[in-house]
């Protein structure tokens, strides 16, 4: 894992921070309750994807794949003194 992502990692313990949604996730993203939780839950447990993070915003992208649904969530967040703020979500069908 790149050193970046790493030092913007251990800002914040990402299992106990609060997890906030960006405008454009919360709005323009059409997420159900479900969504919701599953994207919060790759902020939590999820992978990095290091192809798809940004060291010169500092964003880093998460991904897990949720069996049930068949799906993989991408969800890029930023981190904040305080909190893990989303700033997109997306999901494909399938493993990734």
């Amino acid at each position: 894992m790149d050193l970046w992502i790493k030092e913007v990692m251990n800002r914040l313990n990402r299992n106990k921070a609060d997890v906030l949604f960006s405008e454009h996730a919360a709005k323009d993203k059409n997420l159900d309750t479900e969504d919701v939780d599953n994207a919060v839950k790759t902020v939590m447990i999820g992978k990095v994807d290091e192809e798809k993070s940004t060291e010169e915003k500092e964003r880093i992208c998460f991904k897990n794949y949720f069996d049930k649904k068949g799906q993989t969530y991408f969800v890029v967040v930023e981190y904040y003194p305080d909190f893990i703020k989303i700033i997109t979500v997306n999901k494909k069908k399938g493993k990734y």
